[in-house]
């Protein structure tokens, strides 16, 4: 009887990026890639042509923030439109008495971006398809490297899956779709899993 004990909630994830990387499809030649992060930056390289892009993390805000000349209150205007967010000065009007003045665009970094989840095969951050990736009855099967693809491979294969000791609340098994748990469906989806990992 084989048994496994199951890993904590985020060891597969997109936050697999910031450790062990994330195993891709290059955009240019179609071979093998690999995503990384560090808390401020993405990085993508191709293993097959050596094609790299980054992607910054960071969230900026950006507004004008000014004195009215009509009423003399400072005030600070949101700009949300991503076209006007390149202008170095723009044009709004004072929150308090509608006067329209030009004011000069701050950027201010906010936050780091943490919006990172997998979404129809595809990673967050350069949107590009996931090495491993498969369908089953119409549904994405993937995995984000090699080693989550073993992983994968053993929990749907063990007879016994056990929580890990110490660790409350969700485990990495959460994150799988019902239909891959499913009973009826594990073996074929073992198999799918298999054919990935030899080729």
């Amino acid at each position: 009887m084989s048994r496994i004990v199951d890993k904590p909630y985020f060891t597969y994830s997109a936050y697999t990026a910031l450790t062990s990387g994330i195993q891709v499809k290059c955009p240019k030649c179609r071979g093998l890639g690999m995503v990384t992060a560090d808390r401020d930056t993405a990085f993508f390289r191709c293993h097959s042509c050596g094609h790299q892009e980054t992607s910054d993390r960071t969230v900026y805000r950006y507004d004008v923030h000014n004195q009215c000349k009509r009423c003399g209150r400072f005030y600070r205007v949101d700009i949300e439109d991503e076209a006007k967010q390149h202008f170095s000065v723009l044009h709004v009007a004072c929150p308090y008495c509608g006067a329209a003045m030009p004011g000069e665009v701050h950027r201010t970094a906010q936050a780091f971006s943490y919006a990172a989840e997998i979404r129809e095969g595809k990673e967050p951050w350069f949107g590009l398809e996931l090495w491993f990736l498969t369908s089953f009855q119409g549904k994405p099967v993937w995995a984000v490297n090699r080693e989550h693809l073993a992983y994968l491979i053993d929990y749907l294969s063990a007879d016994l899956r056990e929580k890990p000791f110490g660790i409350p609340g969700k485990t990495q098994a959460d994150h799988l779709p019902t239909f891959m748990k499913t009973a009826k469906n594990r073996e074929r989806i073992v198999k799918l899993l298999k054919k990935m990992q030899e080729g």
